[in-house]
């Protein structure tokens, strides 16, 4: 995995090394692009989690974007499409999903000094809580345990080895990827087992301050601004195609309707948001509802004859590099 990495690096530095991202940024042009954050780090922690991305790597990746692309609010992108007005060329559109506090605290002065637009789409009954979202919650209890191995096998899963840090972030890679198909139930009981037993014996170190979300202040502050749109994301994370017909509906409408203040033009990101995450019943669910659009995490570029409620966007990860991004906006790959 390491050689093929360095490969694939070694790759988009030649194809950057000729400006091989500006031929095809040039080739699509007329094809707008929608950037996915998460979280935004202003200091490094030792825990490894893709969806949070050091400031750094952040303030390059929106300094490039305000030098080659048309930075727009999304709700401004596709009514104009809709409408079948003009887009300038190369468009691009930062979201960022969940709510994590952070978005107010390190990434929103960001914006504010650039002025770049950006859509937060918000898991609404966990913002103004104390709350974490379950995969944040797993990974910090399985990174500040003391307890040296849990014993899964009633799940069908196997004793997991947390004796080191690279054991733990193997095991918590597993149940991440485990639980999230899981049927609710089901996860809810093995997300409560982990925790009844990780959390007997904790280290006096937390980085669970990374992991908190908005409170409705701040997206109230936000919002005054007119720099931030705000968006639903469900009512607690859940991957839509999981649920039953009356929960997927209160996901959706209960979500949309705390955000429906934001502004007219209601916007939707789809939890996890792969093509098995969502099906028809979620669609129709959204057009009743008259949103504007809906989210995926299907990666590449739209253009205006794209199903508005499966918008693709590039997902923007911690390891992430300048070269790779480049390519990555431009259209050269997926």
């Amino acid at each position: 995995m390491v050689m093929k990495n360095k490969i694939k690096e070694a790759l988009f530095w030649f194809l950057t090394t000729i400006k091989a991202h500006h031929l095809f940024r040039k080739m699509n042009r007329k094809k707008f692009i929608i950037l996915m954050y998460h979280g935004i780090l202003k200091h490094k922690i030792p825990v490894s989690c893709w969806w949070q991305l050091p400031f750094e790597k952040f303030k390059w990746q929106l300094e490039y974007l305000k030098k080659y692309y048309t930075v727009m609010h999304l709700r401004d992108v596709i009514d104009k499409v809709q409408r079948g007005g003009h887009l300038p060329d190369n468009v691009a559109v930062i979201t960022f999903d969940d709510g994590f506090e952070n978005n107010y605290s390190v990434a929103y002065p960001l914006l504010k000094e650039l002025n770049l637009p950006a859509t937060i789409f918000l898991t609404t009954d966990f913002i103004g809580t104390d709350q974490m979202l379950w995969p944040d919650k797993m990974l910090i209890l399985f990174f500040e345990t003391k307890v040296k191995e849990i014993d899964l096998r009633k799940f069908g899963l196997n004793i997991l080895d947390l004796t080191s840090v690279e054991a733990k972030q193997k095991a918590f890679n597993l149940i991440s990827n485990q639980a999230k198909f899981l049927k609710l139930n089901k996860k809810q009981e093995l997300i409560s087992y982990i925790e009844n037993i990780l959390s007997k014996e904790i280290t006096q170190v937390s980085y669970s301050g990374n992991f908190k979300l908005l409170s409705w202040e701040q997206v109230n502050f936000m919002n005054e601004t007119g720099l931030v749109h705000w968006g639903a994301h469900t009512c607690t994370h859940e991957i839509l195609s999981n649920l039953d017909d009356s929960t997927l509906n209160d996901e959706i409408q209960k979500s949309c309707w705390r955000v429906s203040s934001y502004g007219n033009n209601l916007l939707f990101a789809y939890p996890n948001g792969g093509k098995r995450d969502f099906d028809q019943r979620a669609k129709v669910i959204l057009q009743e509802l008259n949103v504007l659009c809906a989210l995926t995490t299907i990666s590449g570029l739209n253009s205006s004859f794209l199903d508005a409620y499966e918008l693709k966007r590039t997902h923007i990860d911690n390891n992430m590099t300048e070269n790779r991004f480049k390519l990555l906006c431009s259209g050269a790959f997926r």
